[in-house]
């Protein structure tokens, strides 16, 4: 694909906007469509291929989210562990973390 600057840039301004807006509900997103924005005065083709490369993948994850049971709890619940000298040769620190909100992970 060449990377010649599109002659009509409005469908890829629109498209950038409103993926902008979807990075609230899908911060999965959000890196690609920023560096995405940046183009929007002078768009090329290649970018153009990327926005419809984040379009196919939110059509392929569009079912996917967190599933909250009827029965669960909404307590949050946190488990963390450290390691403090996981690493032998500069001894830097090991940490991981798990946000649980009643039985269903939200963060980890």
């Amino acid at each position: 694909m060449d990377d010649t600057v599109l002659d009509n840039p409005t469908l890829y301004q629109q498209l950038v906007e409103g993926l902008v807006y979807l990075t609230v509900t899908r911060p999965d997103i959000a890196y690609p469509v920023h560096v995405l924005s940046q183009f929007l005065s002078v768009p090329r083709t290649t970018h153009y291929a990327a926005v419809l490369y984040i379009l196919c993948y939110i059509k392929g994850i569009l079912f996917h989210g967190l599933h909250f049971f009827v029965h669960s709890s909404l307590t949050l619940h946190v488990y963390s562990d450290a390691d403090w000298t996981g690493d032998p040769i500069d001894r830097r620190s090991t940490t991981g973390y798990y946000l649980f909100l009643g039985d269903s992970l939200i963060f980890w």
